[in-house]
């Protein structure tokens, strides 16, 4: 069975996951946010794999490493093409979906879509919580999933309100 939890802190450090998931274009235009993150504790290792790539909206790249090689607290990244053409379940539900072929047992997602990309497709966080609870909802396996929060206490407050997770 599927547990949830919500944590507060840094994706890259906060949980000890065997992946985390991000949200990437398919331009490679990858600088700020959680990539900025990764890449901050990983320098370019993991997205140096999906750039390799010919990338399109909906793919899945699943980026190996190993927390012995860098700061963060996770092995693999987990990247999903955004180019902001497809509903966020969807989006959430690929990288589920991937992780579930890739046989982890712990993934973090982050609030995904926030931020600088707030009203590209969800107009503000209460859609992004429906959006990203409706893939976790019509997800069943035995695995670990964390959303952790960088600094938004309205998310924090929708996603336990909304999502039933367990604080971490």
């Amino acid at each position: 069975m599927t547990t949830f939890h919500l944590t507060k802190g840094d994706l890259t450090r906060t949980v000890s996951v065997d992946a985390i998931v991000t949200l990437i274009n398919s331009g490679k235009a990858w600088f700020g946010g959680i990539d900025g993150a990764i890449q901050r504790v990983a320098g370019g290792m993991y997205h140096a794999q999906a750039a390799e790539m010919r990338l399109r909206n909906k793919q899945v790249v699943i980026a190996k490493g190993d927390r012995s090689m860098h700061r963060g607290n996770f092995d693999d990244v987990i990247f999903v093409v955004d180019d902001l053409q497809s509903p966020l379940n969807e989006l959430v539900s690929a990288a589920l979906k991937a992780a579930q072929n890739a046989g982890y047992q712990s993934i973090a997602f982050p609030m995904m879509r926030t931020g600088v990309m707030m009203g590209a497709v969800e107009p503000n966080v209460r859609a992004v919580v429906a959006q990203m609870r409706q893939a976790f909802e019509a997800f069943s396996v035995d695995m670990d999933v964390y959303v952790v929060v960088y600094d938004d206490p309205e998310a924090v407050k929708l996603l336990a309100q909304n999502m039933n997770l367990l604080e971490s």
